[in-house]
């Protein structure tokens, strides 16, 4: 028998220990980076101020493309018009007859259904996989009521999560506070009470300040993007600080010493990492408790590895069945990707 040397054995041992990192690429989807509005070939596309982004199982890439007012469609290298047709209002129909102001969040159920938000208009809007678009909850004007769907009334809201009952959870970023839309239709406020502010507990006294992202893990943990922390509700309903020194910066590190400046979109993996947009950067936080830089650092334009890579006001995250996560690069007017090889 072959024995190993004492240093092969540690190389072997370290190799099993310490996994090779992946290689992070950042790349281009879709768009020219001109503003405008134009359907065709991925990288010849246009958009204008793409603020989020839903990917479904099967590959297909929804946008929020803010202001040319429409929901767009990235399939097999060709980005089409899904909803909307760039006329800015609100209306119900099919497809290109629908209206949107300002479509701002996106959100898939597990039965291909998408849910957008609008930054114009308080109303949630639900669109089928056969592009059919209705009102799914609030009325058109802005304001706070609990209630019946029909009835409800949302402020301007930025975040926006499916769980896999049917339920909606909405961050009312105007009315600092969390709501639900249950399978039955009835919208409900599940934490906050309306006042800016911040304050752990239960979930009828925390505060919130201009709730943004909102992402929710297998157990039903809710965590919500609160200016530069990350706060979590528990199925127990408690309010706690997650990760932010609640210091607006910059700085890696462990959960509550890190900095973050105005979070943006948050998205969740299988592992329960959250990815994160804030500045010019898509930052992590990973299970283990560690937040890092993914990529990105100045305003800019920049393919490639993920220390090179730049951004120019990412908003919405969106992520594949494979892990990748995909970004709205708002004023790069441009649809990117980041990939771990």
């Amino acid at each position: 028998m072959t024995r190993l040397s004492t240093n092969n054995f540690k190389e072997k041992l370290e190799k099993v220990k310490s996994p090779q990192l992946k290689k992070i690429i950042v790349s281009t989807v879709a768009g020219d980076g001109a503003a405008g509005f134009q359907d065709g070939p991925a990288l010849a596309a246009k958009f204008k101020s793409p603020l989020d982004v839903a990917v479904s199982p099967d590959g297909t890439i929804y946008v929020a493309d803010g202001f040319n007012s429409c929901i767009r469609k990235i399939k097999y290298g060709q980005v089409t018009t899904f909803a909307g047709n760039g006329s800015a209002n609100i209306s119900n129909g099919n497809s290109t007859a629908a209206r949107f102001k300002i479509p701002t969040r996106l959100a898939l159920d597990v039965t291909g259904n998408i849910y957008t938000l609008d930054a114009a208009d308080p109303r949630l809007r639900k669109i089928t996989p056969a592009a059919d678009v209705s009102t799914y909850a609030g009325t058109n004007t802005f304001g706070y009521r609990d209630g019946d769907a029909s009835i409800s009334q949302f402020g301007q809201s930025f975040g926006i999560v499916v769980d896999i009952h049917g339920n909606i959870y909405v961050a009312d970023s105007q009315n600092n506070n969390i709501r639900r839309i249950n399978v039955a239709g009835q919208v409900s406020t599940i934490a906050g009470t309306g006042v800016q502010g911040f304050m752990n507990g239960g979930i009828e006294t925390a505060l919130f300040n201009f709730v943004k992202g909102v992402v929710i893990d297998k157990q039903g943990n809710l965590f919500v993007s609160d200016y530069s922390r990350v706060r979590k509700i528990s199925t127990g309903g408690i309010v706690s600080t997650f990760a932010g020194s609640g210091v607006p910066g910059y700085a890696d590190g462990k959960l509550r010493t890190a900095r973050f400046s105005q979070i943006e979109g948050m998205v969740l993996n299988d592992q329960r990492d959250i990815y994160l947009t804030e500045g010019n950067r898509i930052r992590k936080i990973s299970s283990r408790g560690i937040v890092s830089t993914v990529a990105g650092s100045t305003a800019g334009y920049q393919d490639g590895d993920a220390a090179s890579a730049k951004f120019n006001q990412p908003k919405g995250l969106g992520i594949d069945k494979q892990g990748n996560i995909y970004v709205a690069d708002d004023h790069n007017n441009r649809i990117r990707k980041i990939s771990f090889e």
